[in-house]
């Protein structure tokens, strides 16, 4: 083989491994989010604590183009503990997906959000995360004895559709297998309509708790963004057996430069069997951004229970009736 064959030989083959490089890509991606935090659940419990303001987190996630509009992808992800660096057992169970997405939308397969889990999410002004976040008050009520109820924010085994599409119309349907277990089957879908400075959304889901009863949990809101504020709301019933309970949140968040601050209240009404119980939630927070990675922030929330025990975060025992409320100064880097 003479000099230019072999050049030319030499150049097909880089151009081929350029080719089949920017076909595919692999991303590693995570959080480290840390604070500290006082919590006033009768008794002050000094914390450092973490995901304050983003869940710690790893993962890894990539796409591999396959032709003709179609791309496989996988997403596996597993929280950190960031505050002991304690990550023996890690799982992935944030979200360990596979998928097929084309031009007819996208289809996945494994562990991951619902859409009910998701939309909450989304028309929670502080992500359902932190001493903000509204997930504590999802329910007040107890599952039936033999029950579980594994499915509020995440579910396993589980096959997803959402159709194509960034702005417009939107679209999923979702079924999760019970293999077996009470908690676990859950079967729901959501509908939505995003443009603009406008995204609104109404979610459904039925999980399995017992082999003779099901929760069934409706949510509903939208978010308006002004440009000088942007405002949240929330509506969501819940009804289990002889016990129903209807959530309200309402919040708004404001940019002002390289900061953002961030308000919420929140109720909660039991119905049926639980028509005593009710709770209050009042949260105010701010962030400052150093870059576009790295922000500092801080979170002030209280919480006021009738014949509940609702917390604002984990702490001293809390007796029923009683409040909770606490701070938190904290940290968040974004790799």
């Amino acid at each position: 083989m003479n000099k230019t064959t072999t050049t030319l030989a030499a150049a097909a083959l880089l151009s081929l491994a350029g080719s089949a490089m920017a076909q595919s890509s692999v991303t590693v991606f995570g959080v480290i989010d840390l604070a500290a935090r006082a919590v006033d659940n009768g008794a002050t419990q000094y914390q450092l604590a973490g995901s304050g303001l983003q869940s710690s987190r790893l993962g890894f996630r990539g796409t591999e183009d396959l032709g003709g509009g179609l791309k496989a992808n996988f997403w596996i992800e597993g929280a950190i503990n960031a505050d002991d660096g304690n990550a023996s057992g890690q799982t992935w169970q944030r979200r360990s997906t596979i998928g097929l997405q084309g031009g007819f939308g996208e289809v996945r397969f494994g562990r991951q959000k619902n859409p009910t889990g998701l939309t909450w999410e989304q028309l929670d002004v502080f992500s359902d995360t932190g001493m903000g976040a509204s997930g504590g008050m999802h329910r007040i009520f107890s599952v039936p004895t033999g029950g579980a109820y594994n499915s509020y924010s995440r579910s396993s085994n589980s096959i997803s559709y959402d159709t194509p599409g960034s702005t417009g119309f939107f679209g999923t349907v979702f079924v999760a297998a019970g293999e077996g277990a009470n908690g676990n089957k859950y079967t729901g879908g959501r509908v939505g309509y995003r443009a603009g400075p406008l995204f609104t959304t109404l979610a459904y889901g039925v999980t399995q708790v017992t082999g003779s009863v099901d929760a069934k949990l409706l949510t509903m809101g939208a978010t308006y963004d002004l440009k000088v504020v942007k405002l949240f709301g929330l509506y969501s019933t819940t009804d289990l057996g002889a016990a129903d309970q209807k959530n309200l949140m309402v919040g708004a968040s404001m940019p002002v430069g390289k900061a953002t601050l961030r308000a919420s209240y929140h109720k909660v009404d039991g119905g049926g069997s639980i028509s005593n119980r009710e709770a209050k939630k009042f949260a105010i927070g701010g962030q400052y951004d150093l870059s576009r990675r790295t922000a500092l922030y801080t979170t002030y929330a209280k919480l006021d229970n009738s014949n509940t025990s609702l917390t604002v975060a984990s702490g001293s025992a809390l007796r029923a009736g009683d409040g909770s409320s606490g701070y938190e100064f904290g940290i968040r880097h974004a790799f």
